[in-house]
């Protein structure tokens, strides 16, 4: 009886392993960096809707810093700033701008003087990079942003020391 041989295959598993590897990592690291991009995003936009609701009751500008909000300087007081407050929010992230403007109630114009009833809109904008060189060669740096919208409730004016709604 004669035994037939089958030709040898020691190294073709190791060889079909080094050609699916690397597709394999890439896929994983752009799943990874795809994630990230969502977590800066959704972090971007809390940024922004916490700007926002400083900005309806205080119109401070940058500089002032953010409170916590306790009982010793409540988020309607002069030492609250809504962009401070924005940054403050999106920390976690790194370099994080944000601006706050007032428009009209119909969002076509600027709102001056801010009034009750004007649009606070705070927008803040980061730019994002994969972590993964391939990707990151291939689509660079890419820039988010977020816009919130809410109506002022409240004018505080700079000059006052402190700004209480109802007084």
């Amino acid at each position: 009886m004669m035994r037939m041989h089958r030709p040898r295959s020691r190294g073709q598993a190791l060889v079909e392993f080094a050609l699916v590897l690397p597709v394999l990592l890439l896929m994983l690291f752009g799943i990874i960096d795809f994630g990230r991009a969502i977590y800066a995003y959704n972090t971007l936009a809390n940024a922004s809707r916490a700007g926002v609701r400083v900005a309806i009751v205080n119109q401070n500008g940058p500089g002032v810093g953010c409170a916590s909000g306790t009982a010793g300087t409540p988020p309607d007081s002069t030492k609250v700033s809504a962009q401070d407050c924005a940054v403050q929010a999106a920390v976690a992230l790194g370099p994080v701008t944000a601006a706050v403007s007032y428009r009209n109630l119909t969002d076509t114009a600027a709102c001056s003087p801010v009034q009750v009833g004007c649009l606070a809109v705070m927008t803040t904008t980061y730019q994002f990079r994969p972590i993964t060189p391939v990707i990151s060669s291939l689509v660079g740096v890419i820039d988010l942003a977020s816009t919130s919208k809410e109506p002022v409730e409240f004018v505080c004016p700079v000059s006052a020391t402190a700004c209480v709604p109802g007084q």
